[in-house]
């Protein structure tokens, strides 16, 4: 009986353990994001990264807001790799917002 729990024992262990491996690590945005905006403090004014960065066997892919200190607004594009490295590989222009509404104007 004792070899049966002590396979028992060993098998939900391996289960868990294989279980654990499947899910991806989660790297917070935040955590990014204030790295690379430390990091290029110069150039930026603020970044907001995604708020949930999956990190898998071959890095990772996330995007992030970027507000430069000349005022332009970016989506930039950063790729993770194995080692750590963070590096920017795309980007996209942001949309501006949209213009307030004016409320003394009764057709908007």
């Amino acid at each position: 009986m004792r070899s049966f729990a002590v396979l028992a024992f060993i098998a939900i262990v391996a289960a868990a353990a294989l279980y654990v491996a499947q899910r991806p690590t989660l790297a917070h945005g935040d955590v990014i994001a204030a790295e690379l905006l430390k990091s290029n403090a110069k150039l930026l004014r603020a970044l907001d990264c995604d708020a949930e960065v999956p990190v898998g066997v071959d890095g990772a892919v996330f995007w992030c807001r970027a507000e430069f200190r000349l005022g332009a607004v970016k989506r930039l594009k950063f790729d993770l790799d194995r080692s750590g490295r963070i590096k920017q590989v795309g980007e996209e222009q942001a949309a501006e917002p949209p213009a307030p509404i004016d409320p003394s104007d009764p057709w908007r």
